[in-house]
């Protein structure tokens, strides 16, 4: 390919971040992709639009999808959207003909996640997914300990993401709060990140069961009216927090435990794996290190061992594997991989049949809760 002319649909805080990365991502891997160019932005707004435009230097910018995928000009597109919103404009993308990423998750559910596959086998076309954790190199190190069996046979595990910041009663309803919008509560939004890491580190589910709890029923649905007489609640029918068991299909059993009403959490991620001849810890508020213990070692010699990762992706230029790795980063490292398997013509993951797993576990997990 001559050059990658991106498509981006939404300007949120995902879609600044994937803007960002496009924009950085020559100065991380030099001739390492061909020319990458902004050539459109599409938001709801035209005022947004075109502060996008300005702001980061797209070429055009459209309040219409179709607009956006019909131009000669965009090979990829990047869908930034709400849950809700994903699967038309995945459609729209595909029939057009055009290549997709687009952040987790990929849809709404299993069954609209399947169309999703089916649309893009048909068309030809690829489908991948921003699961940025596994471009985190400590966990990049450690799905491949795992791979090369240092751990063993996997005995159990324990993922855990904890965000906090929806215990106040008085927050206002958002899509992320209305099942018809989002798909669920926490299980969706942080789940399909954890889900998708034992996917992984682990291989595939074979069952799983779930307990959810929703802590607060009614939400405002203006927050500037929380303090006046007339203030008028929504239903709020998803959970804030969901508890799951799980088997994995290489014998492995374990939890996985997400939360919005983790009180001081910020955006913990923590991953505990023990098996019959080590074990693995991280956390991803100590992101640049993976814990690992050696079973196998002389006993006077055993003992968790901190290896430190930094930013230690293959063929990188900047910033040097010794620094220490941003969020945006593991964005720009996820996308980046997408985009070079597009220009090369090579596999990638995590793709749209990923991203399907994920929501049939999740599927899964609501039909078996309690």
């Amino acid at each position: 390919m001559e050059r990658l002319g991106i498509g981006l649909i939404g300007f949120g805080m995902i879609g600044k971040v994937h803007a960002l990365a496009y924009r950085e991502m020559p100065h991380y891997y030099p001739n390492a992709l061909p020319p990458i160019e902004l050539a459109a932005i599409c938001t709801t707004r035209a005022e947004s639009a075109q502060r996008a435009a300005r702001e980061i230097n797209f070429c055009a910018w459209t309040t219409s999808i179709d607009e956006l995928v019909a131009r000669d000009d965009v090979h990829i597109v990047d869908v930034c959207l709400p849950n809700y919103a994903h699967r038309p404009a995945i459609l729209a993308a595909i029939r057009a003909g055009k290549h997709v990423i687009v952040d987790k998750p990929l849809a709404m559910n299993s069954r609209e996640a399947q169309e999703i596959v089916d649309a893009a086998r048909a068309g030809n076309v690829r489908v991948g997914m921003v699961f940025n954790y596994r471009f985190v190199p400590a966990l990049m190190l450690a799905q491949k300990i795992i791979s090369e069996n240092a751990l063993g046979q996997i005995y159990h595990f324990d993922l855990n993401y904890l965000h906090t910041g929806y215990q106040n009663p008085n927050r206002a309803m958002s899509w992320r709060l209305r099942h018809s919008q989002s798909g669920g509560g926490a299980l969706v939004d942080l789940g399909s990140h954890v889900i998708d890491m034992a996917r992984y580190l682990l291989g595939e589910f074979e069952s799983v069961s779930a307990m959810t709890r929703t802590y607060v029923n009614e939400r405002p649905v203006d927050a500037s009216k929380v303090n006046t007489s007339n203030v008028k609640r929504e239903t709020v029918d998803v959970d804030d927090a969901a508890w799951l068991n799980a088997k994995m299909q290489n014998g492995a059993q374990g939890t996985i435990f997400v939360t919005r009403f983790a009180t001081g959490a910020v955006d913990d991620m923590n991953i505990q794996i023990y098996g019959e001849r080590g074990a693995l810890k991280f956390s991803l508020q100590d992101g640049n290190v993976l814990q690992f213990f050696d079973a196998t070692a002389n006993s006077s010699q055993q003992g968790w061992t901190r290896i430190p990762t930094g930013t230690q992706y293959s063929g990188a230029v900047v910033p040097p594997p010794r620094s220490i790795l941003g969020w945006n980063r593991t964005h720009a490292e996820n996308i980046f991989q997408f985009l070079r398997a597009i220009a090369e013509n090579k596999p990638f993951a995590p793709d749209a049949v990923d991203g399907l797993r994920v929501h049939e576990v999740i599927d899964e997990a609501y039909a078996n809760d309690g």
